[in-house]
């Protein structure tokens, strides 16, 4: 997929996401569906924090050259990219202070933080041609991605959690009633 068409589409799902953030009360934001489920918060901290800190990273070590030179990628990987999305499960990752994304203080801070991602796409949209595909970085589930990839992870990362945003909401409809 072309990256230009990537970044389309991740814009337009980031801005349904900073849309979606007035229409709830800060309440609403943080609360839990049961002990061992994430909040809107949670889920949103998680976006920022990942792609911030892992994915974005990894396109900026591949631009810095600081990268295995080759790899491949895992079984996961290869059926995730071929796809061109996330398979329709509900994934669990460690239940672990630094997986596991704290509860925002106030939506603004959310906001703000997916306004940078979203400048910061842009930015890295236009460098993308000139870095090599074989500079690769591993992810820890789907082997060695080059900066391509990852810009496309970051995509499709955010539209894997809008089923769990609709399942935050369907839970938030019930107890509002």
């Amino acid at each position: 997929m072309d990256t230009k068409e990537v970044l389309g589409r991740f814009e337009q799902v980031s801005a349904y996401y900073i849309e979606e953030i007035s229409k709830y009360s800060l309440d609403e934001f943080t609360r839990k569906p049961s002990e061992d489920e994430w909040s809107l918060g949670q889920m949103y901290n998680h976006l920022i924090k990942s792609t911030l800190h892992l994915h974005l990273k990894a396109i900026e070590q591949c631009v810095n050259g600081t990268t295995s030179d080759g790899g491949e990628k895992t079984e996961i990987g290869e059926s995730i990219f071929k796809e061109g999305t996330f398979p329709p499960i509900r994934l669990k990752g460690p239940d672990t202070p630094d997986f596991t994304p704290p509860n925002p203080t106030g939506k603004e801070e959310v906001k703000e933080g997916l306004l940078q991602i979203v400048v910061k796409m842009q930015e890295i949209e236009r460098k993308l041609s000139d870095i090599p595909a074989s500079q690769k970085v591993q992810h820890r589930r789907m082997g060695y991605l080059n900066a391509e990839e990852y810009f496309q992870l970051i995509e499709m990362h955010f539209r894997h959690h809008l089923r769990q945003k609709e399942r935050i909401d369907q839970f938030l409809l019930k107890v509002s009633k």
